[in-house]
């Protein structure tokens, strides 16, 4: 993969992380709570049709790059608007901890 320059992060993304919570008869109760704010690259990597609880429905993959950042884990996703990129790995790309490339599924 070739260099990533500060400019190519163009898209404004929501970091956020699950926060669970007991409701009244003992259930969990997942929300999602802001983190912050990242400018991103995003580019797609593959789709394909799965057929799941008896009905057809669209994966998609794709790779995020943002600055690095510490924090990041498998159990937060990314939100731009009404979409959704769930986090399956987060990766110090350049290993010089300057950029994370994330490997992400979009939620539909």
């Amino acid at each position: 993969m070739r260099r990533a320059r500060i400019g190519e992060l163009d898209q404004r993304l929501s970091l956020e992380q699950p926060v669970d919570t007991l409701d009244e008869i003992g259930g969990v109760v997942r929300v999602w709570s802001h983190v912050d704010d990242v400018w991103a690259m995003i580019t797609p990597v593959a789709g394909r049709e799965d057929f799941a609880a008896e009905r057809e429905e669209s994966v998609l993959t794709h790779r995020v790059l943002i600055r690095w950042r510490p924090d990041v884990t498998g159990a937060m996703r990314l939100r731009q608007d009404a979409r959704h990129f769930a986090i399956h790995a987060a990766l110090d790309w350049d290993e010089h901890r300057r950029f994370m490339l994330l490997q992400c599924q979009e939620i539909a």
